[in-house]
């Protein structure tokens, strides 16, 4: 039965920085405080807990296990059960503080872990599940004890929530997961900030933003841009992000030194001020091939930035060929030809820069998010 009392419900995080699934949890916890009573369990410390302090909301940093791996160790059957022991233990003691603080709900961000699901069990609570990613295809991971665990697991969730189409069609419907889901995309912004006119300058600035791997495919508009630069089109790349995989960094750094466009290419740390990106930039390039949603490109759009992006999964849910922005649908060549197409038409680049703003506008606000999460938060406790 529903009551009018404020739910208390507690989210755990998987990671400690300040990378896209955090920053739409911060988002949510914040937009929603007035509708939910949030406690946040945190594996690690990080900008992230510092951003709960600075925000009020309460939170716990609990030492658990990550559910996938990206380098076997061996023998990995070992590692896997030693790790998955300790997740079941430390879920015990959280589930006696769950009953004890009278939690409602259990909300877990991210599909990495398993500590929500676990917890929910031991406490006989309902569980939310947020699935932020494809795990296999993006990130290249393995779930510990494979596919089926994911499913087991997430079979006992009350509400699958996934932040795209592409994410439901995967992770849910071609996964065989028969609990109920839906489809809740990101909110970003109430109030569209303020956008003077941008027009490309004599040397355009295209940037790349987030963590350095293969994932988010920084080689791919490096080499975009070192065919535009042969062409003698004058360009240059901002790579924003920290490094995430140091052997992929080389090799960019590498390639960038054979081919002697160093002048041409700069590295940026990860930054929090992400205004001072898009503000500075005259084209956002998004190389991912599979990602679930793809906050950045949000981000871009919504400072009037126009976008050049790889057309798949939660990308092309996003930008629309031509009008919200443009696609590419190969290589470093594709991308190319479309680059050096919206910068050579003004038109073409204030259209998308204007319509992709407005499109941000119209389905990816705070509001939209809040209040179909609260919905079935809801939906949930009526059960």
């Amino acid at each position: 039965m529903r009551t009018d009392k404020k739910p208390k419900i507690l989210s755990f995080s998987h990671y400690g920085t300040l990378y896209g699934a955090n920053r739409s949890l911060l988002t949510l916890l914040i937009a929603t405080r007035d509708q939910i009573d949030w406690w946040v369990i945190c594996l690690e410390d990080g900008d992230f807990v510092k951003e709960l302090a600075n925000n009020g909301i309460e939170y716990k940093v609990v030492t658990f296990a990550n559910d996938i791996h990206k380098i076997p160790r061996n023998p990995q059957w070992f590692h896997s059960i030693k790790r998955f022991i300790f997740n079941i233990l430390t879920a015990l003691y959280i589930a006696s503080l769950v009953i004890r603080r009278r939690i409602d709900l259990i909300h877990t961000n991210s599909s990495v872990i398993f500590f929500g699901a676990l917890v929910a069990l031991f406490s006989g609570r309902k569980h939310l599940w947020h699935i932020r990613e494809f795990v296999y295809e993006d990130y290249h991971l393995k779930y510990n004890f494979g596919k089926s665990s994911f499913r087991f697991f997430a079979n006992k969730a009350a509400r699958i929530i996934c932040i795209s189409k592409s994410i439901a069609q995967k992770r849910v419907i071609e996964a065989g997961v028969t609990a109920p889901h839906v489809v809740i995309y990101n909110g970003l912004v109430d109030e569209l900030p303020a956008n003077p006119a941008r027009t490309p300058g004599e040397t355009p600035l295209t940037g790349i933003v987030g963590i350095i791997d293969p994932a988010k495919g920084q080689m791919t508009a490096v080499k975009a841009v070192n065919a535009l630069v042969k062409k003698g089109v004058a360009i240059k790349l901002e790579i924003v992000g920290e490094i995430g995989d140091p052997t992929y960094y080389e090799e960019i750094a590498a390639y960038i030194k054979e081919q002697g466009i160093g002048e041409h290419i700069q590295f940026t740390g990860f930054t929090k001020d992400i205004q001072s990106i898009y503000r500075r930039l005259d084209v956002l390039l998004m190389c991912s091939p599979n990602e679930a949603l793809g906050r950045v490109t949000i981000e871009g759009m919504m400072y009037g930035v126009p976008v050049v992006a790889f057309d798949s999964a939660g990308t092309s849910e996003i930008v629309r060929h031509e009008q919200t922005g443009l696609l590419f649908r190969s290589d470093e060549h594709s991308l190319a030809v479309q680059l050096e197409r919206l910068l050579n038409d003004r038109s073409l680049y204030t259209g998308i820069a204007e319509r992709g703003r407005e499109h941000v506008f119209q389905n990816f606000t705070i509001t939209k998010y809040r209040d179909n999460f609260v919905r079935e938060v809801e939906s949930c406790r009526q059960i």
